[in-house]
C-alpha cells in the first residue's frame, strides 16, 4: 500500500467520490450542526472550514454571512469546489492545505470547523494532536472549534475489536504486518453511488476519554460535547457521531 496519507487523497480524487461529494455539495448543514454554529459562532464573524470537500459546509457558512475560508488536503475537492462556487455566483475563498501545517498566521480566525468526521479520517495520534494545536494556533482569543468523530463502542462490535486488538497489540510487535496505525484505526469497503465499485477507506474510531485528553494537551477548554442525534437530524444513537466544541481561552 501507498504511505496512508496519499492512500486518503487517492481515494478522495476518485470520480466516484467526486461524484458522490459533489451532490453532498447540495445538502447544506445537518441540524446539529447548524444548532452549533447558531450557538457558538458569532454572526459575521471568520471562519476556517477545515476538510471543506466540494462545500458542504462552507456554502451555507458563507450565506449566513460568515467571513468563510476553505481548505481541503485533497486538489480535486478545491477544483470541484471553486467550480460549483462559480455555478452559484458566489465568492467564496478555497484553497489546498493540511490541517496538520495550517499556512495561517497566528490569530487569523474566529472560528473553525471540521465536519463529517473529517479529524479521525486523518492517520496517527501525533498528526491528530498537531491538527489541534494547528486550529489552537491560528484562533483568536476566545475562538471556537467545532469537529466531529465516531465513538468506539464494544456494543455490537465486540468481536471486531476483539479481533483489532490482537492484531495491534499481539501480531504486529510480532513482526507481522498490520495497516492499521493506532488502536482503533478501521479500514473498511466503501460502496460508491450504488455501484460495484469499492474503496479501501480510513477511518480512526476513538474513545471519548481519547479525543477529550487530545483536546486537553492542545490547551484548548471542551465546552460542549454531544451525540449528534440528541441535537437533531435523524440519527440513531448508536451509529451518531460526538460532536466536540472546544474554545480557546481568552488571554
Amino acid at each position: 500500500m501507498k504511505p496512508l496519507k496519499q492512500h486518503i487523497i487517492d481515494e478522495f480524487s476518485s470520480d466516484l467520490t467526486q461524484s458522490l461529494y459533489l451532490q453532498k455539495a447540495e445538502e447544506g448543514l445537518w441540524p446539529a450542526e447548524e444548532t452549533l454554529v447558531k450557538k457558538f459562532f458569532k454572526p459575521g464573524s471568520s471562519v476556517l472550514d477545515i476538510g471543506c470537500g466540494t462545500g458542504r459546509t462552507t456554502i451555507p457558512l458563507f450565506r449566513m454571512g460568515y467571513r468563510v475560508t476553505g481548505v481541503d488536503i485533497t486538489p480535486k475537492m478545491i477544483e470541484n469546489a471553486k467550480k460549483v462556487a462559480s455555478t452559484k455566483d458566489l465568492n467564496i475563498s478555497y484553497e489546498i492545505g493540511d490541517a496538520v501545517h495550517l499556512r495561517f498566521k497566528d490569530e487569523s480566525f474566529d472560528n473553525a470547523i471540521f465536519s463529517n468526521n473529517g479529524w479521525t479520517q486523518i492517520p496517527a495520534t501525533i498528526n491528530r494532536l498537531r491538527v489541534l494545536q494547528e486550529v489552537f494556533r491560528i484562533l483568536n482569543p476566545d475562538g471556537v472549534f467545532i469537529f466531529t468523530t465516531h465513538i468506539r463502542t464494544f456494543y455490537g462490535f465486540k468481536w471486531f475489536w476483539t479481533k483489532q486488538w490482537i492484531k495491534h497489540f499481539v501480531l504486529k510487535p510480532l513482526g507481522f504486518r498490520v495497516q492499521e496505525v493506532d488502536f482503533g484505526d478501521r479500514f473498511f469497503e466503501r460502496e460508491n453511488s450504488g455501484t460495484r465499485f469499492y474503496q479501501n477507506q480510513f477511518i480512526h474510531i476513538p474513545k471519548t476519554a481519547e479525543v477529550a485528553q487530545q483536546i486537553q494537551k492542545a490547551s484548548f477548554n471542551l465546552a460542549f460535547k454531544e451525540m449528534a442525534g440528541r441535537l437533531g437530524g435523524g440519527y440513531a444513537n448508536s451509529y451518531s457521531p460526538m460532536f466536540f466544541v472546544c474554545r480557546k481561552p481568552d488571554a
